[in-house]
């Protein structure tokens, strides 16, 4: 059995206390939106459905929620006004087939740090109670913000306050919700068809679940987890920024103890997902991220940002280079100041070096382009060099075209290859040639005009413009 049938995420609201246009839950963290974070956490639970609620830039946060539960499906519910979190998990629950009646989770989008296991232990003791609601609560010296739990001389829950309608006792308890709930789907339909906006705000609140178990006479269990930081809040940019240190530093020590070189710690944003091989060296100011995986023995110099990348054994990126979702074979040497755009695939011992950039671009083994060199939706034989400034005109305006050029191939400084073309191996393009059509394997291409000297045109060309100063080159 699964660990959880159905699970509901709770991201529609703007996050009016970041002071930013931008949906709270879309705010970076560890190198991805925030979000991405608590839906990869659902990912081992498996739930079906998996929905997630949202409002303000729906698809923006629809799709950050998707980019981390590639083997769970995601279902998007929308909440057209912010009513409240009652409102907005009654949204997720329209999203359920009508015959649904499962256990349902509700968590909140903007819970970065929470994890599976926790989650996994969460439900585990929610069932083996028989509770029919269940909420995870935690203990902080100083409960801010929270809502407060209230419970009666016995120890029962009785309800749960939001801070900003407790009262001064209410304030003092330490104990609070964290927002994440779990109930069968029957039972939380009737509750939330109970729910009314009798407070300050006007709002649903998803905490009247408590009080409204109690009233119907619910088993109703409050689940103190063990680790309160997992429920810290992110309220702020102050505190988004103290988080990602935090979990920035975490991944630097992990990589370290695993045998990675970070020269400078204090310089390095590497993403959690990010995997690196022993005796790697990262230097300063470098950003590795999301899915990246780097080879043993691999040397970044510093100044770099690569993202989605694969990097193979003993690389050497040099200062300043800039990869995105390519692939980069074992022993290349790349920059400085390279860019490897999307789509680029290395396949091993590759130069790419400095002021190129590449863009869908496939080169075989060996393959060099070293200076100033532009190559798009490109494919490329072994042991071929690709001379400076040689560009490959692949967009006509409308639609962007292939060029191949074969193996051991020279191709000259300044060539432009006006795609679509082919070029075929062992080809010798002299510098200076604009190709159109088909080079057949072993030719020699050129485009040359004859050379023209017209001896003493100089002195003729400064006399008519007066011999003036600028003719040197002064002002």
């Amino acid at each position: 059995m699964k660990a959880v049938p159905g699970a509901i995420v709770l991201a529609a609201g703007l996050g009016t206390r970041m002071r930013s246009a931008r949906a709270k839950v879309l705010h970076g963290l560890g190198g991805e939106p925030m979000i991405a974070r608590v839906m990869r956490s659902l990912v081992p639970l498996a739930p079906a459905p998996l929905v997630v609620v949202v409002g303000h830039q729906g698809d923006q946060v629809a799709a950050a929620a998707r980019s981390s539960t590639r083997d769970v499906r995601v279902e998007v519910a929308r909440q057209p006004e912010q009513r409240g979190t009652g409102d907005a998990a009654r949204c997720g629950l329209e999203a359920f087939a009508p015959d649904f009646d499962g256990d349902v989770l509700i968590l909140y989008g903007d819970m970065p740090m929470i994890t599976s296991a926790t989650l996994e232990a969460f439900i585990a003791g929610h069932r083996r109670v028989g509770a029919d609601v269940s909420f995870i609560s935690a203990m902080l010296g100083d409960a801010g913000a929270y809502g407060r739990v209230v419970r009666d001389r016995e120890g029962a829950v009785t309800a749960i306050v939001e801070a900003r309608d407790a009262s001064p006792a209410e304030i003092a308890i330490r104990e609070i919700n964290t927002g994440v709930y779990l109930a069968r789907a029957a039972v939380l339909r009737a509750s939330l068809a109970e729910l009314r906006p009798n407070n300050a705000q006007g709002e649903y609140y998803l905490t009247d679940l408590v009080t409204i178990a109690r009233r119907n006479g619910l088993a109703l269990q409050a689940w103190c987890a063990p680790e309160a930081a997992e429920f810290a809040g992110i309220n702020s940019l102050k505190e988004l920024a103290e988080m990602e240190a935090e979990i920035r530093a975490a991944v630097n020590r992990r990589l370290m103890e695993a045998g990675v070189t970070i020269v400078d710690p204090a310089t390095a944003y590497i993403g959690e997902q990010v995997e690196i091989g022993r005796d790697s060296v990262v230097g300063p100011n470098v950003q590795i991220l999301g899915r990246s995986k780097v080879g043993e023995g691999v040397r970044i110099e510093g100044t770099a940002y690569l993202r989605d990348v694969e990097i193979g054994d003993g690389c050497h990126l040099k200062l300043g280079v800039r990869a995105e979702e390519c692939r980069i074979g074992p022993d290349c040497e790349i920059g400085p100041f390279a860019n490897l755009r999307a789509g680029t695939e290395l396949e091993g011992h590759n130069r790419i070096g400095n002021f190129v950039e590449t863009k869908k671009a496939r080169l075989g083994k060996g393959t060099k382009a070293s200076h100033l060199s532009y190559l798009g939706d490109t494919v490329i034989g072994s042991e071929t060099n690709i001379g400076c400034g040689v560009i490959t005109v692949n967009y006509d305006g409308y639609e962007k075209h292939l060029t191949r050029i074969g193996s051991r191939c020279m191709i000259g400084c300044d060539t432009q290859l006006v795609a679509p073309v082919k070029v075929g191996d062992d080809v010798y393009v002299g510098s200076g040639t604009t190709i159109l059509n088909e080079v057949p394997d072993g030719a020699l291409c050129v485009s040359h005009h004859p050379q023209k000297v017209k001896p003493g045109w100089t002195a003729g060309w400064r006399r008519r413009h007066g011999d003036r100063p600028e003719a040197d080159g002064s002002e």
